[in-house]
């Protein structure tokens, strides 16, 4: 069973059939079928933003206190900081597109997220991560 199969699963069949009608499906038949129906007609990372909004998972993480800021680059940024340092945006430490954090960024393969990370003894640092594919 496929990881996205997997996050479908745990949506009640009530949002199913909601995200269904959402992208003009049919929203008869069991829940395996509803299923089947959106792997096949939407997008994956558009599927896994739909399955975490549904289950309230956004809005917990990005209130989180653990959690760091995130904030999507512009490629000018990218190329400031590739600059800085002295490196290509392929030698960033990586971050995979199937983080909850990336896929509420809506950020893609080949974007790089600037994390803001506090911290008691060095205040606030700056960490840059290339969203790569996860399989």
């Amino acid at each position: 069973m496929s990881d996205l199969v997997r996050m479908l699963s745990k949506v009640s069949y009530k949002e199913l059939a909601k995200i269904c009608g959402d992208y003009e499906l049919s929203k008869s038949g069991k829940k395996i079928d509803l299923v089947q129906k959106l792997v096949a007609a939407v997008p994956e990372e558009e599927l896994r933003s739909k399955i975490i909004e549904f289950m309230g998972i956004a809005k917990k993480i990005l209130e989180h206190d653990t959690v760091p800021k995130h904030t999507l680059l512009t490629l000018e940024k990218i190329a400031e900081v590739t600059k800085k340092f002295g490196i290509k945006k392929w030698q960033l430490p990586k971050i995979v597109d199937k983080d909850p954090i990336v896929i509420l960024a809506g950020a893609r393969p080949g974007d790089v997220m600037e994390i803001m990370r506090k911290s008691e003894t060095a205040g606030e640092s700056k960490y840059y991560r290339l969203v790569v594919r996860g399989d």
